[in-house]
């Protein structure tokens, strides 16, 4: 029962976030996994719960997607799925979220001080890619693949509607390779399978009242939400990877 608890609360909080803003599910249910469960188990359940949480996701945010890049962002996807299992079985976990904590320090502080409203990513079929693929590999080796998506909408300027729908869309895709990937690799168990579906209710029922709110919430907000949201990525990946 302690477990449960843990893993349909995390997921609560998760899937409300990410019903206001599109993103950082996984974020923030992962430490609170980790309370119930060891670090391995917590990252993989979270891979499993998002299968079908974006599933949902997508379908609320439908009608926002931006279809001309998701093409290209699916197609840099998959070998950022393959090469994060890959990665996560011959690297130490602790020592990837170390490194990934510190690149989203540098990024922060490129737009804390190099000033973020007067650069815009241009349109290009290569940063499409790269975060297709910098997405996937965060998704399949530490369970965070919000933030390259999350650095690229904000580079970007996508008004919150446009970037909501695109990410959900894009998550979708990204959860079921890694699932497919992991489950090939053999890192599945029938443990894992039923702690995810308590944690998939649990956050079924966090993107349907956060999808409620996030209609009524304007740009600012949404940005200053998604800095917020990398920052808290960066100190939570870096405490866990010295811990591990």
């Amino acid at each position: 029962m302690f477990t449960v608890f843990f893993v349909f609360f995390g997921w609560f909080i998760g899937g409300f976030v990410s019903g206001i803003s599109g993103f950082g599910a996984m974020m923030l249910a992962l430490p609170v996994l980790t309370l119930g469960l060891d670090a391995m188990d917590a990252i993989l359940t979270c891979c499993i719960v998002a299968g079908p949480c974006c599933m949902q996701l997508a379908w609320l945010y439908r009608s926002f997607v931006y279809w001309p890049d998701m093409k290209w962002l699916w197609l840099g996807c998959v070998p950022g799925c393959i090469l994060g299992t890959i990665t996560l079985m011959a690297i130490p976990a602790g020592w990837l979220q170390i490194g990934i904590s510190l690149l989203i320090c540098i990024f922060l502080i490129v737009q804390i001080f190099g000033g973020r409203a007067t650069w815009t990513l241009p349109d290009s079929i290569a940063a499409l890619l790269i975060t297709g693929c910098a997405s996937g590999f965060c998704n399949s080796s530490v369970s965070v693949v919000g933030v390259p998506m999350g650095i690229f909408v904000l580079l970007k300027h996508w008004d919150k509607d446009k970037a909501r729908g695109t990410m959900a869309m894009f998550f979708l895709l990204s959860s079921l390779i890694t699932i497919l990937t992991q489950w090939l690799s053999g890192v599945y168990n029938s443990y894992l399978f039923q702690i995810s579906a308590i944690g998939a209710i649990g956050c079924f029922i966090g993107q349907a009242l956060g999808f409620r709110v996030g209609r009524h919430i304007n740009q600012a907000v949404f940005v200053k939400f998604a800095l917020c949201f990398l920052t808290c990525a960066a100190v939570m990946l870096f405490f866990k990877g010295i811990r591990a």
